[in-house]
């Protein structure tokens, strides 16, 4: 018997020994697969903190391609990003999401653990260094990172010495999936503290009726008494909640999950059922009050994923509802395209103009939000319309010129959305789309083995999207290789 159990053991680590070097192989052969391995052995090589008294694990935010250092300033931001929101001299974890998820397939693929240790060690010092001990909230997201060479969770110079008493130091999401079971693996009753210390958003501990701040303070443990809840942060706010009921089973998180992820969906058009994106905004006053497009899709997106960690189907089919609304009022059937933005009747506004697929900084609403939203619906096998409303959005890319200085991000969510395309379809023409994308970042941001911010440019900054183009890089190089198993172990959305 302990003979066929050794025997069984060595035909295991055979097995992987031989699918490893069959991946291997498969790796030297595919430029894509090359390029990213590349980046991410550089990134690791220059990019981690050995800056300041205390050396950490974490990786730089930005990094300046001419002499591979991480400056503290001097480096403009780009067109549409505010000074304030950058992490100069430090980390932002928020900004590495979609990069650690390229570590993670590495790992897998290489067979070689360095990638995913790397993450590991990346997430424990985050932890460890960024959170707050009285509101267990991180220092990363829109305003807030660690900085390297103070050795502390920052905000941007230009925000350190503002002396309104509105500043802080404010705590706020990123439009990207809150990558809580990562930081849970790495430490769960700090993660646990994170989650619960979301609740600073609010009016109270009852969160009374689920209007919020976006913004909470980083450092005070205080609720808030002004209401700036914008859409996108009630379903991140919810996904949050239901991922830590279905770590604790505590059904109050799943109740503010459901309730808050439902805040603009019950104040609806109800014959319509289209929603707009502000209650409030304190300078802008007509800031939001119009769905638009891009808007829409992200609050289905992470309507549906909250769906999926509570198991409520009534919660997808609302997620539906609003994509499908936004088709049936949103779509020029004249002129086949989406409207950028509707009034709440469904009808376009004055001035309404076809919805833009680049999204640049804070400009206009980006068509592959609502694109891969679709496209994520249609591999979930919630209904054929989902694929044919991606298909329309496809479409309609070719009326969005491309800007002169297109961002990483830009090329990321292209290829992110035509290999998503590809996935459901098989139809070569979108990997092709995919490919043409690819080789435009790899010929105008690919240098010293790491991705520029933008065009031409000589600043990487993940902020702008590095890690969505490389994984979009890498997914392509997978399906070249024809590597079908390892596309179905990794979760490629964003």
């Amino acid at each position: 018997m302990k003979k066929k159990i050794i025997l069984l053991f060595m035909a295991i680590v055979i097995s992987q020994q031989l699918y490893a070097a069959g991946n291997l192989s498969k790796l030297k052969t595919n430029k894509y697969i090359n390029i990213v391995q590349t980046f991410a052995d550089t990134l690791l090589s220059v990019a981690t903190d050995h800056y300041g008294p205390i050396n950490t694990s974490m990786w730089a935010s930005v990094i300046d391609l001419n002499n591979m250092s991480v400056p503290i300033r001097g480096i403009a931001p780009t067109k549409g990003v505010r000074e304030s929101d950058r992490a100069l001299g430090g980390s932002n974890y928020y900004h590495d999401v979609m990069t650690m998820k390229v570590m993670d397939v590495l790992s897998d693929i290489t067979g070689d653990d360095k990638y995913t240790k790397a993450v590991d060690a990346y997430s424990t010092d985050f932890l460890k260094l960024s959170q707050h001990p009285e509101t267990g909230l991180l220092g990363w997201g829109e305003h807030l990172y660690y900085h390297f060479y103070r050795d502390t969770v920052t905000t941007s110079e230009s925000k350190l010495y503002d002396i309104r008493y509105t500043f802080g130091f404010p705590h706020e999401f990123l439009a990207w999936t809150p990558p809580w079971y990562r930081l849970w693996n790495a430490d769960a009753a700090s993660t646990q503290k994170a989650i619960e210390g979301v609740m600073w958003h609010f009016q109270g501990p009852d969160t009374k009726t689920y209007l919020f701040n976006r913004h909470a303070s980083w450092n005070k443990a205080q609720y808030q008494n002004v209401v700036m809840p914008w859409i996108k942060h009630t379903v991140l706010f919810s996904y949050s909640f239901a991922y830590l009921y279905q770590k604790t089973g505590d059904e109050l998180w799943k109740k503010r999950a459901q309730e808050i992820a439902l805040l603009y969906w019950n104040n609806r058009d109800y014959t319509t059922n289209l929603v707009f994106n502000c209650f409030y905004h304190a300078t802008e006053q007509d800031a939001g009050k119009l769905p638009d497009i891009g808007s829409t899709g992200m609050y289905a997106y992470w309507m549906y994923k909250t769906a999926v960690e509570l198991d409520d189907d009534k919660m997808k089919g609302i997620a539906k509802t609003l994509m499908t609304s936004y088709d049936k009022y949103g779509f020029n059937e004249s002129e086949n395209y989406y409207y950028n933005e509707l009034n709440l009747d469904g009808t376009p506004p004055e001035g309404a103009h076809q919805a833009n697929a680049w999204k640049i900084g804070y400009g206009s609403s980006s068509l592959f939000a609502y694109g891969r939203a679709a496209t994520y619906l249609a591999s979930q096998n919630e209904g054929d319309e989902f694929l044919e409303i991606a298909i329309k959005c496809e479409k309609e890319v070719p009326g969005s010129p491309l800007p002169d200085n297109f961002t990483a991000f830009n090329l990321g969510e292209a290829i992110g959305f035509y290999m998503d395309l590809y996935d459901l379809t098989k139809d070569k023409y979108y990997q092709t789309e995919a490919k043409k994308y690819a080789d435009m970042g790899i010929e105008h941001m690919y240098k010293k083995g790491l991705f520029a911010r933008e065009t031409d440019d000589d600043v990487y900054e993940a902020k702008l999207g590095t890690g969505d183009l490389v994984l979009g890089i890498l997914r392509l190089g997978m399906a070249e290789s024809g590597m079908k198993k390892e596309f179905a172990k990794f979760d490629f959305s964003y």
